[in-house]
């Protein structure tokens, strides 16, 4: 593929604010609960919008919200992509990213299929007894980190994930979460595509979202954005600490 020209940080921003506004009218036109998270919530809160250097977005639904968004999301501009198969040029893994297939960019894999997107996150219902809830989310985090490695080919991700094929571990993750005995507990958790065991959080927070702006937008955050920033950034989560993803997206 012939070198385009790399978009700037704010061309990239307004790409994944669409992506965002197409998540928000299909999520609200079919019943799905989401919310902001992660430093998109952070932005929202701190600037308004996106966090001035950040060129990513992340959304979280609860697991059973996520299964029934990735079996029916449609867009006209938009492509979903999940549970991907390792020929494709998509990063496999257990979450899923809503990209703009007219972008493109680069990891150590080589060219991937689009460049700006939006992550979608599930929360998994975990056990209240704090050992038993870190034990069950290494093991779903150990298992997705498996599933990251089993494409790349450096002796670190062969010694960690070749053992089992792909399927393998994408099957693994599924049954994993999808026969998890702790569904009746009132807390949820970031396990899959995270290495945070701070963000174990009270379900009914799903029971009382709200709208919240973001750049000319509504979106819809937890209520009470004190409490999770809190737990995942610290209390001097308004104090700003520069760091970014820094992906090179190209337009194809």
């Amino acid at each position: 593929m012939a070198e385009k020209t790399e978009l700037s940080l704010k061309e990239k921003q307004m790409i994944i604010l669409d992506i965002m506004k197409d998540i928000d009218k299909f999520c609200r036109a079919n019943d799905i609960p989401y919310t902001l998270s992660s430093g998109t919530l952070l932005g929202a809160v701190r600037h308004g919008g996106f966090i001035p250097w950040d060129d990513d977005a992340d959304i979280f639904m609860l697991r059973e919200d996520f299964d029934r968004f990735v079996s029916i999301y449609r867009s006209d501009r938009y492509k979903l992509v999940f549970n991907s198969n390792p020929e494709e040029k998509a990063l496999p893994s257990g979450i899923a990213k809503i990209g703009d297939p007219s972008t493109y960019s680069k990891d150590s894999t080589g060219i991937l299929d689009f460049g700006a997107w939006v992550d979608v996150f599930p929360l998994e219902s975990v056990p209240e007894d704090p050992a038993e809830c870190k034990k069950f989310m290494h093991k779903i985090m150990s298992i997705n980190n498996r599933i990251y490695h089993r494409r790349r080919k450096d002796i670190i991700s062969i010694l960690k994930s070749y053992r089992h094929s792909f399927a393998w571990w994408m099957r693994k993750l599924n049954d994993t979460v999808h026969n998890n005995p702790y569904t009746d507990s009132p807390l949820v958790a970031h396990a899959v595509g995270s290495d945070n065991y701070r963000t174990v959080i009270p379900r009914k927070w799903f029971d009382s979202l709200t709208d919240i702006s973001f750049e000319d937008c509504k979106f819809r955050a937890f209520s009470d954005t004190n409490s999770y920033l809190t737990k995942v950034y610290g209390p001097d989560y308004m104090t700003p600490k520069k760091w970014s993803h820094e992906v090179k997206i190209y337009r194809k």
